[in-house]
């Protein structure tokens, strides 16, 4: 699996120019170079280069002390190609090259990169979107998330860990399912945060900055799903972030801490909402693969979490008669046409969309 080096793991030069490309303008100072982009863009960019930079460094290449972006060269671009194309599809792969492109011309202004166009320009060509299967629905993976999480519950032949794991998974499927945001931001829900607990309900809740069309999202959190939120938060997560507690609890008597941590929130009121078997939250990444891995084991095919938003724009097209702007509005889109080449959806369709309780729902 392919893995992002986070900013703070760069060559040393690369945060600083980075830094300085997003500064704001302020007053009568300019802005860097990528100042006009909105926070989201900025971070999918640097993740991108994170995903370059891990290559290097499985390679042995990586150098810490080179200049911002002087390492993208033919020679690397060819190592990372070669690394991400067994994993990534080829548009994927695409998307990728075209947005390294992007953040090296930030990076290293007055390098040509010429030849990394004429790359991503072939990449381009040959990106085709892998056949998607028809018939996935928005109530199939409700379905599938919510029996997962019951069946977690039940096996006791389980140790703790792997039931808190599966009961994770079910739960992020049944949401997403639910409340298909994009999945930068559904990786990064923070309770307390972007995910808050309002006059008994759960919510969702998005700044502008951080949604791709500019503008506050809120979602509640479908009360069916209510129980499993929070059993998940007062069972399951405290049960993942064991092994975290345990290593602090360590490291404060190796530093002769002598007193309890204080805490201004209970352990299930703060804190990433998706925890690791480790006890640290889950990455972008590994959300991605938990999401792919639990729907080919519930559902027989690998989704990854866009999946779910075609599947909700499925649901909404053909039982949202009423609402005619209703997969506009589920999906955050701003034109009056949700990305049809993107979202492509079949009258075939039609039978399988029995659940006119779910449309109902997202109208909420």
């Amino acid at each position: 699996m392919m893995q992002s080096l986070p900013v703070s793991s760069w060559p040393m030069h690369d945060p600083l120019v980075w830094a300085e490309a997003c500064r704001p303008t302020q007053r009568l100072r300019l802005g860097g170079l990528a100042s006009h982009m909105k926070p989201v863009t900025q971070d999918d960019l640097a993740r991108r280069y994170g995903y370059f930079l891990w290559a290097l460094m499985q390679a042995r290449q990586l150098d810490p002390a080179e200049q911002a972006g002087a390492q993208i060269v033919p020679d690397t671009l060819e190592h990372f190609i070669s690394l991400a194309e067994p994993h990534w599809s080829s548009v994927t792969l695409y998307q990728s090259v075209y947005k390294l492109r992007r953040i090296a011309e930030i990076l290293a202004p007055e390098t040509s990169f010429a030849w990394l166009r004429e790359i991503e320009a072939d990449l381009r060509a040959a990106a085709h979107p892998a056949r998607r299967r028809e018939n996935v629905t928005t109530d199939e993976l409700v379905e599938a998330g919510e029996a997962l999480f019951r069946e977690a519950g039940k096996a006791s032949h389980l140790k703790p860990k792997e039931q808190a794991r599966r009961a994770r998974n079910g739960l992020m499927i049944a949401l997403l399912a639910l409340r298909p945001i994009r999945h930068r931001n559904f990786s990064e829900l923070t309770l307390g945060s972007t995910f808050r607990h309002l006059d008994g309900n759960w919510w969702i809740v998005l700044e502008a900055g951080d949604t791709k069309a500019g503008r506050i999202d809120e979602k509640r959190v479908p009360q069916d799903l209510v129980p499993l939120v929070e059993r998940y938060l007062t069972v399951y997560r405290p049960i993942l972030l064991t092994q975290k507690d345990k290593a602090s609890r360590e490291a404060r008597k190796s530093n002769g801490a002598t007193r309890p941590m204080l805490i201004n929130l209970p352990q299930h009121e703060a804190g990433a909402l998706w925890i690791s078997v480790t006890g640290v939250p889950l990455t972008y990444s590994a959300v991605g693969a938990a999401i792919v891995e639990t729907t080919e084991a519930t559902l027989g095919i690998r989704l990854s979490p866009h999946a779910f938003r075609r599947a909700a724009k499925a649901t909404a097209t053909f039982l949202g008669g009423a609402y005619p702007g209703l997969a506009r509005g589920v999906l955050q889109h701003n034109g009056d046409r949700v990305g049809e080449e993107n979202y492509d959806s079949s009258s075939s369709r039609r039978a399988a969309l029995e659940s006119s309780s779910i449309v109902r729902d997202l109208t909420r």
